[in-house]
């Protein structure tokens, strides 16, 4: 599904995708944390983190490309893209350095799935990082937080190259929607999993693992909790998933089915709001007026089956999917929907 936020990921080295084929036995590797890397190293990592996240910030495209690993600059343009719109949300921000971890895959052969746990000191606490392969060689993950009108996370993954640290990968997202960070987030999602209001539980806990998690391939001992919760606060309707091939099925007012493929938490583009993204599939209608129409009601037809999801959101970001076209999209807000 199409997130107008959404965690936002530069194409990163080619080989880090999960394998579109069958991934062979995972092999583990090893972890340094930030605590536990010697002086030299952890204040190496965290220059050039700061270096990277200063010329994002000021869209300095082509530095950023100077800085960046063979398989990041054979294809930069997605990541061009991220630095300009991520430039425009941290203008205004103060960036400081808030993570590292040092990635150690020397030893990684094949195409086995890699994966680091990484036990933070003193806590009963860890992260993991796990890739669909990745080529041998030594990484380290950094983390960027930008303080300021609009709080937002960098997320870089560093890839050593002699005594160099080059950007192997990108990832921003917002720190704060509507006024409200993740921690926030999983408490409303809690009391309302205590209310029964199963939609909106489901809702504000998928808004806060968006802020919270740092980039697609980290797991953490918190993340699995708020996952956890999730999943047990799960609509009935949710159980089999959704998506094209298990869509929910709703009939409007007039009788008539609307097949819906996603409904996730998304936000406004300056992060002020919170809003509901809908997927639906729809036939093309030539009358632009009439297809708005449609969306209306595509819209109506889900907050009056859920209605504990109009509470807390600001507007409903509607798609009618049309096969072999772009969707009709229509921003509607929670006022205009009766």
């Amino acid at each position: 599904m199409t997130r107008a936020r959404a965690m936002t990921a530069a194409i990163t080295l080619a080989a880090i995708a999960t394998l579109a084929g069958s991934v062979l036995e995972a092999t583990a590797q090893t972890c340094t944390t930030q605590a536990k890397m010697a002086d030299d190293v952890r204040s190496s990592l965290a220059d050039q983190a700061l270096a990277i996240a200063l010329d994002i910030k000021a869209n300095n495209g082509a530095k950023v490309q100077g800085e960046s690993a063979p398989a990041l600059t054979g294809n930069f343009a997605p990541t061009a893209f991220l630095l300009r719109t991520t430039s425009e949300r941290i203008a205004a921000d103060s960036l400081a350095v808030s993570q590292l971890y040092l990635l150690d895959a020397s030893k990684v052969s094949g195409t086995a799935e890699v994966d680091f746990s990484c036990p933070l000191t003193a806590t009963t606490s860890e992260t993991d990082f796990t890739f669909g392969t990745l080529p041998a060689g030594t990484y380290a993950f950094a983390m960027v937080e930008a303080t300021g009108p609009r709080p937002w996370l960098l997320s870089l993954l560093l890839q050593q190259d002699g005594s160099a640290w080059k950007l192997a990968g990108l990832y921003t997202h917002a720190r704060m929607v509507g006024g409200r960070d993740g921690l926030s987030y999983w408490t409303a999602a809690r009391e309302a999993a205590k209310a029964k209001q199963s939609w909106r539980a489901w809702l504000l806990y998928a808004e806060a693992d968006a802020l919270l998690a740092p980039a697609p391939f980290i797991d953490s001992t918190h993340l699995d909790k708020l996952r956890s919760e999730q999943r047990e606060a799960l609509p009935p309707e949710l159980g089999d998933g959704l998506n094209a091939q298990t869509p929910l099925v709703l009939k409007d007012a007039k009788g008539e089915s609307i097949a819906y493929t996603a409904v996730a938490p998304d936000s406004s583009d300056d992060g002020s709001k919170l809003r509901l993204a809908v997927h639906y599939r729809a036939t093309p209608l030539a009358d632009p007026a009439a297809a708005g129409a449609r969306n209306l009601d595509a819209a109506r037809t889900l907050l009056d089956a859920h209605k504990d999801l109009r509470t807390g959101v600001d507007s409903v970001f509607v798609f009618a999917d049309l096969e072999g076209q772009a969707p009709f999209a229509t921003e509607i807000p929670m006022s205009q929907i009766p």
